[in-house]
């Protein structure tokens, strides 16, 4: 069985009514561009947080500009207070408003005093006489592993040693010429003179 197709022909002399295609058959459009339009525009969400941020920014340089150049704090230190009394207007009988105002002051630094030396030790290492510890004469207990040092130097070198021992209820005399006491396994030292 065999398929007939129409045939189709192109006769360049023919001429073409509107509404008529070539050889019969019907017209084509032609192909338009498409009408183009832009995107719907967005919202811009950035402009409060722009403000807000400039707001904040301009706060902060104000409120540092106000702000003293000493750069010394005032924060709960207490100001002078100065009392002043304004003239009321010309002519009148009554005197003006008392008017209080707080005036900053000079600040005062306080410089806590280094810690005493002590007269016990409690703890393994090495103690510095005259800032750790205070010389003296110092006893221990009755530890069996316990080592000493009198040092006149803190080098950790054998000639450091002015003087050493060891073994428990030892009596040490720390002398101000001594650099340093060290301790090791004697548990608490106690000063007695």
């Amino acid at each position: 069985m065999s398929q007939q197709y129409p045939q189709y022909t192109h006769d360049p002399n023919q001429q073409l009514q509107p509404g008529q295609g070539y050889g019969g058959n019907p017209p084509y459009a032609p192909m338009q561009d498409p009408q183009l339009q832009p995107p719907p525009k967005k919202a811009r969400r950035w402009v409060p947080w722009v403000v807000a941020a400039g707001t904040f920014l301009l706060g902060l340089i104000i409120g540092t500009a106000g702000s003293s150049g000493s750069g010394t704090p005032t924060a709960g230190v207490p100001q002078p207070t100065v009392t002043k009394t304004v003239p009321g207007p010309a002519g009148a009988t009554v005197a003006g408003p008392t008017v209080t105002q707080t005036v900053p002051g000079p600040a005062k630094t306080v410089t806590a005093p280094p810690p005493a030396p002590k007269a016990a030790i409690t703890e393994d290492g090495v103690y510095l006489v005259g800032a750790d510890i205070k010389p003296g004469t110092y006893r221990n207990g009755n530890e069996g592993d316990c080592y000493w040092a009198r040092l006149k130097n803190t080098n950790g070198d054998l000639d450091a040693i002015n003087a050493n021992g060891n073994g428990g209820n030892q009596v040490v005399t720390i002398k101000k010429t001594d650099k340093a006491f060290e301790t090791r396994y004697c548990g608490a030292w106690t000063r007695i003179g």
